[in-house]
């Protein structure tokens, strides 16, 4: 079990979930119903299917878990995550299920490192991450605005940053390496605090939201 639970990622999921906040909080209005689900939606595709399909390729965690396990669990997660991107597409704008195929797609291509791993990389991750954003505000609004445009793009610029960090600190985060350079340290610890901050900033952007 600590297995699967470990596979989840929890901090990088967190930074997930946080994109979706700070695009839905941004939002004219919003309706926290769509929220609730949307924060689902990506939690299934993001913190299951895209970590489980990771661990596919070169046991990247070491788990022992059954490949088939990992298939299992993380078709399961893309399916139902798409289901309710679907279900908001047809009940509330079409346009949505561009951002599901878009979700999934990425989901597919980067994890298991499709087309010969042309989209296992930091443009994907930071169009997929910013688009988390994106998708999170028009969900509400069901309209893209200029502002809603850059702010997507800031979001997936630091997400892209975020990935230079983790693959420099991959050693020292994944096999607490002590010897590890002073500079991949340094990578991972400003890796975590980044992740802190967007987290903070989401919460203090939700709780103004549902205070005002």
């Amino acid at each position: 079990m600590r297995e699967y639970l470990r596979l989840l990622h929890l901090p990088t999921t967190s930074c997930i979930l946080a994109f979706a906040l700070i695009g839905s909080t941004s939002a004219p209005v919003i309706y926290f119903d769509r929220l609730l689900w949307l924060l689902i939606q990506l939690f299934l595709i993001g913190g299951v299917a895209a970590n489980y399909f990771d661990e596919l390729i070169g046991r990247p965690w070491h788990t022992t878990m059954p490949r088939t396990h990992l298939w299992s669990i993380g078709f399961v997660a893309l399916a139902t995550s798409s289901f309710i991107g679907l279900y908001f597409a047809v009940t509330l704008s079409f346009e949505f299920s561009l951002f599901v195929i878009l979700w999934a797609f990425i989901t597919l291509a980067y994890d298991l490192e499709l087309f010969n791993g042309r989209f296992h990389n930091t443009p994907s991750l930071a169009l997929s991450w910013g688009s988390i954003c994106l998708g999170s505000y028009y969900l509400q609004s069901l309209m893209l605005t200029p502002r809603s445009l850059l702010l997507s793009t800031i979001l997936g610029c630091i997400a892209g940053q975020g990935r230079n960090l983790y693959e420099e600190a991959k050693p020292y985060s994944r096999d607490g390496i002590t010897s590890s350079p002073e500079s991949t340290k340094f990578a991972w610890t400003l890796l975590k605090t980044l992740i802190v901050c967007i987290d903070i900033i989401a919460l203090i952007m939700l709780s103004y939201r549902l205070l005002s």
